[in-house]
């Protein structure tokens, strides 16, 4: 073949590659830029203080403290929830970027579904109890795993590897060797 045809080749593979690139690479910013965000409000939302019963305010600080604690729970129901239903959304529109996500580790439908979860969790948030206290610690954890990065060890026998410690003296019979030679008293004539 003519070199052109190499230059045109390497061109237009060039071109594909860049596109196929660029098609694929939106959707992963979009859902680390999601994960990101999720794990923002996570920890902003993780100290928030729970509605008291309303009864109970009696001073306007208090009734004041029990609208904002409704107002952030509100919130935090929202937010997971658009952020769930997002992930979920580009994990479903984007069947390629799922798979090539859960081959670095990271499940989208799950991390969706979780978060959504948490969200319900925050909706029957009305008043504080510990048991309330309890949901919302047992759902943030398992959004938090959702999102994290990891993949599972393999179950394959093949991929197994067996890690021993290395003893380098013992490694070559040279050295043994010289190990092995007592050494020489120093004379006057070698110094």
């Amino acid at each position: 073949m003519q070199w052109y045809v190499y230059l045109v080749t390497v061109s237009a593979l060039a071109f594909w590659g860049q596109i196929a690139v660029e098609l694929i690479s939106r959707p992963i910013r979009a859902i680390f830029r999601l994960r990101r965000r999720a794990l923002e409000w996570m920890l902003a939302f993780c100290k928030t203080s729970l509605p008291r019963p309303r009864e109970l305010a009696m001073s306007s600080r208090q009734i004041r403290e029990y609208d904002q604690a409704v107002r952030n729970v509100a919130e935090a129901q929202r937010v997971f929830r658009d952020l769930g239903v997002q992930l979920i959304a580009i994990g479903e529109s984007e069947p390629a970027v799922r798979t090539l996500m859960g081959l670095i580790g990271l499940n989208i439908d799950r991390a969706g579904e979780k978060l959504i979860a948490l969200s319900d969790v925050y909706a029957k948030a009305t008043t504080d109890s510990e048991e309330l206290r309890r949901e919302i610690a047992s759902a943030l954890l398992d959004a938090r795993s959702a999102l994290a990065v990891s993949r599972d060890r393999s179950t394959n026998n093949l991929m197994k590897v067996r890690v021993e410690p290395m003893n380098l003296f013992r490694a070559s019979p040279a050295r043994q060797r010289i190990k092995a030679k007592p050494m020489r008293p120093m004379t006057a004539a070698w110094r």
